[in-house]
């Protein structure tokens, strides 16, 4: 009794309300400015989950970046990552340490991410990815509709990754550049003959980390992060936030998202991956550093 009343006077301190759920779950609600979050843990992830609270009470107003979370999101945290991948119907994904939808986020309790834990800042960053996907889909649109918009995995992972300041975990703009050299069938013309070829297409074996990322996905997720990542950043240099804002707003007034990104953008999605990966392969970015 005194233990649950400590936690009680412990939540409310942070802006919490704190509760008990079923079989020893603990339930904390949380307001940060117009978002509300439910936060559900086990007794054993007490300090794990303080670390998310402090880690959504930062992320929130980051995350307002690209528009107000009008639904309450619930943070389940997952005592092993065995019930993460149950919980998300995924099998194999040993990197997997969150997954969000539209109002919920499934995490990996940050006690188990290694020998020592997770440290504040690895917790920030992966809330805060996390709540950009769940802060797109509900601008984007109502909980039957949100996962009809045929947003490509590309937009949605560099627009989160970009969020959370990640570009330290996405490698360079070289790394892409080599993984396109290396992937594509038939190199035997040297490296001018296989960036020809990566120019024109996604002609290569093993799936396009932009077009077709799912072959990539399970054992070679750097490579989609991290060509994510770099799409993001060099759609916000090239044609602005605002625009990227317009993307999301006209995906919430009821557009796909390749008819809202050709109204926002002025140029298809495909051309723009396409433009994107010409500049990673002729390495553009070489010029862009000078």
């Amino acid at each position: 009794m005194l233990r649950a009343a400590v936690l009680v006077l412990a939540a409310l301190a942070t802006g919490c309300i704190a509760h008990l759920g079923g079989d020893g779950e603990r339930v904390e609600d949380l307001t940060v400015g117009p978002a509300r979050f439910r936060v559900h843990y086990f007794p054993e992830d007490e300090h794990a989950a303080r670390q998310v609270i402090a880690a959504l009470e930062d992320a929130a107003p980051r995350v307002a970046r690209w528009g107000v979370l009008g639904a309450p999101v619930n943070v389940v945290v997952h005592p092993t990552h065995a019930a993460l991948e149950a919980a998300v119907h995924r099998s194999g994904y040993e990197w997997l340490r969150a997954w969000a939808r539209y109002g919920q986020i499934d995490l990996q309790s940050p006690r188990t991410w290694g020998l020592l834990g997770a440290s504040d800042r690895e917790v920030h960053e992966l809330v805060t990815h996390e709540l950009t996907h769940c802060a797109m889909y509900q601008l984007a649109g109502d909980e039957l509709s949100w996962m009809y918009k045929d947003i490509p995995r590309w937009f949605s992972e560099g627009l989160a990754s970009v969020s959370a300041g990640q570009g330290h975990r996405r490698g360079d703009l070289r790394d892409l550049s080599r993984f396109y050299e290396d992937a594509l069938p038939g190199s035997g013309d040297g490296v001018p003959g296989a960036r020809a070829r990566a120019a024109r297409g996604p002609v290569v074996a093993v799936g396009d980390p932009l077009l077709d990322p799912d072959p990539l996905y399970q054992d070679q997720s750097e490579v989609v992060y991290g060509a994510a990542h770099h799409a993001v950043v060099f759609l916000l240099a090239r044609y602005g936030e605002e625009r990227v804002h317009r993307i999301v707003k006209l995906m919430g007034q009821g557009r796909r998202f390749p008819a809202a990104f050709r109204e926002a953008i002025g140029i298809g999605d495909a051309e723009f991956v396409s433009d994107f990966r010409r500049y990673v392969v002729w390495q553009g970015w070489r010029r862009d550093a000078r």
